[in-house]
């Protein structure tokens, strides 16, 4: 998610989940807030995807971590680093650029992939959609990122 959103829906997702959450686990305890048993164990469990959705909100934006934001950085480094090295084969030798920037991603941790549309539009070694991290985690998370872009 943006994370200009992000921080708008977050405390509107906590402060409602958590007041359904409080609802629902007062009602275990015989204290009711709401006309019936059922309302208040869907209170309960509309509180927990709340508190999920929050979470879900920090796992899939960058300020839980760099995921596909850190990669559009790390592609714009590695294509830096390799201009700065070599300086006339842009011009001389574009494949030998290509082929330093790819393998400057997989010195970060990245596999090279063109399952992605916008890889496909383009493949070019410069273009952050046709990398994905090797670490399982960060590839779903990448992947999931992607799929809005």
């Amino acid at each position: 998610m943006n994370e200009g959103i992000a921080p708008f829906f977050t405390p509107l997702t906590l402060i409602l989940g958590g007041g359904l959450l409080v609802i629902g686990v007062f009602s275990l305890f015989d204290v009711h807030f709401l006309k019936s048993k059922t309302q208040e164990r869907l209170a309960l469990v509309f509180g927990l995807v709340f508190i999920l959705a929050t979470e879900a909100m920090f796992v899939t934006s960058d300020i839980s971590g760099r995921y596909f934001e850190g990669q559009k950085i790390d592609v714009t480094d590695c294509e830096f680093q390799v201009e700065r090295d070599n300086p006339l084969e842009r011009r001389d030798n574009p494949r030998l650029i290509h082929q330093t920037i790819r393998a400057c991603m997989d010195t970060l941790g990245y596999d090279w992939t063109d399952v992605h549309e916008h890889c496909q539009e383009a493949k070019v070694s410069t273009n952050v959609f046709c990398y994905l991290p090797r670490s399982a985690m960060q590839r779903e998370i990448v992947a999931f990122q992607m799929r809005f872009e």
